[in-house]
C-alpha cells in the first residue's frame, strides 16, 4: 500500500510539474563567466570568453600584464584631443592570453586607457580559444559576428557602429592608431 501510495504521489506531481508553462521569466539567464580559466589544449592555464582587467591581476596572467602595464609610459603628444573624442565611443578588444601580441600590446591598451581616463564600463574584452580546431573562438560566438582573424584586435564602435580596428599590431603606435580612428 505504502509503494502505490508514493507511486501516486510521485505520478502527481511529475504532472504538475510537466503542466506548469514556462516563460522566459521563470527561466535562469545563462550568464557566461567572467575571467573563466580553463586548461588549454597544452595544458596551460587560459582565459576565455569575456574578461577584465582584474582577471589579469592574478598568476599566471599578472606576470606578463604587470610589467607590460606599469612600465609602458604613453606617447601623451599623440594623444592630445583623444580623450574628448572618446567619449561616445565603445572598445571591444579580442585578445589571447596564450598569445605574445596579446601579451605586449593588451597591458600598454589599459594603460593608455587609464591615460585618457576612458570608462572601464564602455570597455569590452573577449579572451579567446587555441585550441586547433576552435582557434581564436569564444563561447558566445562573439569573434564570429565581429570577424576575427588575428590577435589582438581593438574595435573601436561609435553609435553602435564600427568606426575602426587596429588588428594583430599598430601600424604607427597604439597612440597613434587610436588617434586616427576617432578623431
Amino acid at each position: 500500500m505504502k509503494k502505490l501510495f508514493i507511486t501516486i504521489l510521485s505520478v502527481a506531481l511529475l504532472s504538475l510539474v510537466a503542466c506548469t508553462p514556462r516563460t522566459s521569466q521563470s527561466l535562469p539567464a545563462a550568464t557566461p563567466a567572467l575571467n573563466q580559466r580553463v586548461t588549454s589544449f597544452e595544458g596551460e592555464t587560459i582565459m576565455l570568453g569575456q574578461v577584465n582587467r582584474s582577471g589579469f591581476q592574478e598568476a599566471p596572467f599578472k606576470g606578463w600584464f604587470e610589467p607590460g602595464y606599469t612600465e609602458y609610459k604613453p606617447r601623451e603628444s599623440a594623444l592630445e584631443g583623444v580623450a574628448s573624442a572618446l567619449k561616445n565611443v565603445r572598445i571591444t578588444v579580442f585578445m589571447g592570453t596564450w598569445c605574445s601580441d596579446s601579451q605586449l600590446e593588451v597591458p600598454q591598451f589599459y594603460r593608455i586607457l587609464d591615460y585618457l581616463k576612458f570608462p572601464e564600463k564602455n570597455l569590452q574584452v573577449y579572451a579567446v580559444d587555441n585550441h586547433p580546431d576552435r582557434k581564436k573562438t569564444t563561447p558566445g560566438g562573439e569573434t564570429a559576428t565581429n570577424k576575427i582573424e588575428y590577435v589582438p584586435t581593438f574595435i573601436f564602435f561609435r553609435d553602435g557602429k564600427e568606426i575602426g580596428r587596429i588588428t594583430e599590431y599598430p601600424q604607427k603606435s597604439l597612440e597613434a592608431d587610436m588617434a586616427t580612428i576617432v578623431k
